[in-house]
C-alpha cells in the first residue's frame, strides 16, 4: 500500500489502473484534492468539500479513511465489507458515471438562452435537476422541437471544477417522454460541443434511471463506475 499527496501522481494511477476514461478526473479536482492511496487493484482518493472530506475508492479492496464524512464505492464491493461499515454509514443513492470520446457527427440542435423558459421548464418536467439557470458550471443550454415546433426536451453542457465538460439537467416535456426526444438533445449537444472543441463529456445519472441511461447508451455513452454513497 503506498499513499500520495502530489495530485498529478495521483492521475498517473488512474490512468495505470483504470483507463482514460475514469471516475476520479471527473469527481477529484486538484484543487480540492488532499491524497490518494493505492494498491496492485484499488484506488481510494480524499477531497475536500463544504463540510469535510469526501472519500471515493475504486476497485476490490479501496482503504476507507476515518477522516471522510461522505463517501462512495463500488456497487459491486464485497458485502463483508458493506457489513462492518453499515452500524456507522448510512447508504444514501445507487448512482453511476458514464463518459464518451467525442467524434465529428452531424447533429441538430436549436441553443436555448431564456432562463425564464428553462426554470420553468425544468421546474414542471424535471424539478430535481441539479444545474439550474444562473449556475456558474453552465456553459449553454440546448433543446429540440416535435412535430409542431413545441419545445420536447432541453439539456446543459457544464463544466465542473475538476475541468470536465458534464452532459447536465436532461429533461423531456413529460407529454412528449419515449419518443426519443432526450436521445435526439443529447447528441446534438455532442456534435455541438464537438464543434466547440470539447472531446470529452461524462454525466451521472441514478442507477434506477433506466430510460435515461438507455438513451446515454443509444448515443455512446459508456459506463464507467457505478457507486453507492455513504454518510455519517
Amino acid at each position: 500500500m503506498v499513499s500520495t499527496s502530489d495530485y498529478s501522481e495521483a492521475m498517473a494511477w488512474t490512468l495505470e489502473l483504470c483507463g482514460p476514461l475514469n471516475v476520479p478526473r471527473v469527481w477529484i479536482p486538484e484543487i480540492a484534492f488532499v491524497s490518494a492511496v493505492r494498491d496492485d487493484n484499488s484506488l481510494s482518493f480524499t477531497r475536500k468539500t463544504k463540510e469535510g472530506f469526501f472519500g471515493l475508492g475504486i476497485g476490490s479492496n479501496p482503504v476507507i479513511l476515518p477522516e471522510w464524512n461522505e463517501f462512495a464505492l463500488p456497487q459491486d464491493l464485497n458485502k463483508a465489507v458493506i457489513d462492518v461499515l453499515s452500524p456507522t454509514f448510512t447508504p444514501r443513492h445507487l448512482w453511476e458515471t458514464h463518459a464518451i470520446l467525442i467524434k465529428e457527427q452531424s447533429y441538430s440542435i436549436e441553443l436555448l438562452e431564456d432562463d425564464t423558459f428553462i426554470e420553468e421548464f425544468l421546474s414542471t418536467h424535471a424539478p430535481d435537476s441539479s444545474a439550474r439557470p444562473g449556475n456558474p458550471e453552465i456553459q449553454f443550454w440546448g433543446c429540440v422541437r416535435n412535430e409542431d415546433e413545441e419545445i420536447a426536451a432541453i439539456a446543459a453542457i457544464t463544466e465542473w471544477e475538476s475541468g470536465e465538460y458534464m452532459l447536465s439537467s436532461v429533461a423531456t416535456h413529460e407529454k412528449m417522454r419515449g419518443r426519443g426526444y432526450s436521445q435526439k438533445v443529447c447528441a446534438g449537444l455532442l456534435g455541438l460541443s464537438y464543434d466547440r472543441g470539447i472531446e470529452r463529456i461524462n454525466l451521472v445519472v441514478l442507477s434506477s434511471n433506466t430510460p435515461a441511461i438507455s438513451a446515454y447508451k443509444k448515443v455512446g455513452f459508456q459506463e464507467i463506475g457505478k457507486f453507492v454513497s455513504y454518510s455519517r
